[in-house]
């Protein structure tokens, strides 16, 4: 993987670290800890990489490359639970790491989050 070039980090990346906290009502409730928003670079990964990701029930989809910054952004920052909003559009992180060892990118390996919501209804089932 090749080291973006200038203007290549071009999308708005808000990174939410999250954490799930006991409620009054004996469940969880999910809080974001901290945010940080800066620039990066989202590319959907290749089949290969897609569909053995699928086989061991990965389910990585896109690759975002950020600048490593240190405290917010190197791969040991990113601990516990952690989404990504790009361009209105949440993806749920699944592997960090940095990008060709040289401490200054840091590539995270994310999953396209789907939306129940967004589903086409079935016009064949009854009730529907």
């Amino acid at each position: 993987m090749n080291v973006p070039g200038i203007g290549e980090l071009n999308r708005r990346v808000k990174i939410y670290h999250t954490v799930s906290l006991p409620d009054e009502r004996l469940g969880f409730t999910k809080s974001s800890l901290k945010e940080d928003v800066l620039w990066g670079k989202l590319e959907p990964v290749g089949s290969g990489i897609y569909y053995g990701s699928r086989q061991v029930e990965s389910g990585v989809t896109h690759r975002v490359i950020v600048r490593s910054i240190p405290g917010r952004t190197r791969p040991q920052d990113f601990k516990g639970v952690t989404e990504i909003f790009i361009d209105g559009t949440t993806y749920r992180l699944r592997r960090v790491a940095d990008l060709g060892g040289l401490d200054r990118f840091t590539v995270l390996d994310v999953e396209e989050k789907g939306d129940a919501c967004s589903m086409p209804r079935r016009p064949w089932i009854q009730g529907n």
